[in-house]
C-alpha cells in the first residue's frame, strides 16, 4: 500500500502528529474490508477535522513522484479523507492537482471513482467546482456522442457517470431535448430519440421543464411559425405551412383554432391571410 507506507513515514518524520498513524491504520483497515465509498467517508470524516493531520496529508501526497490513481490499492481512502475536508489546500489539491490532471488525461477510471464519491457527498458547496469538473467532462463526451464525434468514452462510462450525478444527468437530457426539438413535434417521438420509455421521458421532463412535453414541443412550434411569419414575409402561407411540416394550409389553420381569436399568433396569422 504506497499511500499507506508514505503516510506512515511522514508520521515518523513528524512525531506530533500522531494522528497519522490512526489514519493509515484505517486506511488499511477499509481497503483489507473492502467497505462501500459511503463507509469509506463516514469513517475518515473524524480524521478529517484534524487541520494540522490533513496539511501534513496533502504535503506528503503532492510530493509523490506520480500520480495517485486507482492503480494504488489505497487510493479510495485517501480520497475520501481529502474530499471530507472543507479546507482550502484540501480543496486545491483535490481540484487543481487531481480532477483537472484526470481530466486532461483522459483518467475515466479515476473520474468514475469521482463521481460515486461526490454522488455520496452531495449537498457540500466547497465541492462545488469540483462537481462541476466531473460532469463537464462526462458532458462533452456525451456532446460529441450525439453529435456522431469520435470520444475516446465507451458508452457505459458516459452512462455510469449520468446515473451517478444528477446534474449531469439533467444536462445531458435537456442537451437531447434541445437537439431533438428540430426532428420532430410529438412527445413520443422525442422519448424514442432519447432512448427512453414515454413514461419515464414525460415524468422527467416535467421535472425539469415544469410543464408537460407536448405542450412545450407546442410552444416551440408556435414560435417558430411566428419567426417565419415576422422575420419572412416573403413566404407565403403554404411555404409557412410546409416549412414547418403541416401537410395542408388547412392542418395549418386548424392547428391555430384552440390557441384562441385574440393571440397575437392567430392575429399574425389572420394578416398573413388576408395578404395571400
Amino acid at each position: 500500500m504506497k499511500l499507506t507506507d508514505l503516510l506512515r513515514r511522514t508520521a515518523e518524520a513528524n512525531p506530533q502528529a500522531a494522528t497519522l498513524h490512526s489514519i493509515a491504520d484505517k486506511a488499511k483497515e477499509l481497503v483489507e474490508k473492502r467497505y462501500s465509498v459511503r463507509r469509506m467517508l463516514r469513517e475518515m470524516e473524524n480524521f478529517a477535522r484534524d487541520t494540522e493531520a490533513m496539511r501534513l496529508t496533502v504535503d506528503a501526497l503532492r510530493q509523490l513522484p506520480y500520480l495517485p490513481t486507482l492503480e494504488q490499492q489505497d487510493y479510495k481512502p485517501y480520497m475520501a479523507l481529502v474530499a471530507c475536508s472543507p479546507e482550502n489546500f484540501a480543496y486545491c489539491y483535490l481540484s487543481n492537482d487531481l480532477v483537472a490532471v484526470y481530466e486532461a488525461g483522459y483518467r475515466t477510471a479515476e473520474l468514475m471513482f469521482f463521481c460515486d464519491l461526490l454522488r455520496c457527498m452531495r449537498g457540500r458547496s466547497y465541492l462545488n467546482c469540483v462537481t462541476n469538473r466531473v460532469c463537464d467532462y462526462f458532458f462533452r463526451a456525451r456532446r460529441d456522442a450525439l453529435r456522431h464525434i469520435a470520444t475516446p468514452l465507451k458508452e457505459f462510462e458516459m452512462q455510469y457517470a449520468e446515473s451517478r450525478m444528477k446534474e449531469l444527468e439533467k444536462a445531458v437530457f435537456m442537451l437531447k431535448v434541445k437537439m431533438y426539438k428540430w426532428h420532430t413535434f410529438t412527445a413520443e417521438n422525442m422519448a424514442r430519440m432519447c432512448g427512453m420509455s414515454y413514461s419515464h421521458f414525460r415524468e422527467r421532463f416535467e421535472t425539469y421543464y415544469g410543464c408537460s412535453a407536448t405542450e412545450w414541443l407546442r410552444r416551440e412550434r408556435i414560435c417558430r411559425i411566428m419567426e417565419d411569419m415576422t422575420y419572412r414575409p416573403e413566404l407565403t402561407l403554404k411555404e409557412v405551412a410546409e416549412r414547418n411540416h403541416f401537410l395542408s394550409k388547412s392542418n395549418f389553420h386548424d392547428f391555430f383554432v384552440p390557441i384562441g381569436k385574440n393571440s397575437v399568433t392567430c392575429r399574425c396569422f389572420r394578416n398573413r391571410r388576408l395578404t395571400v
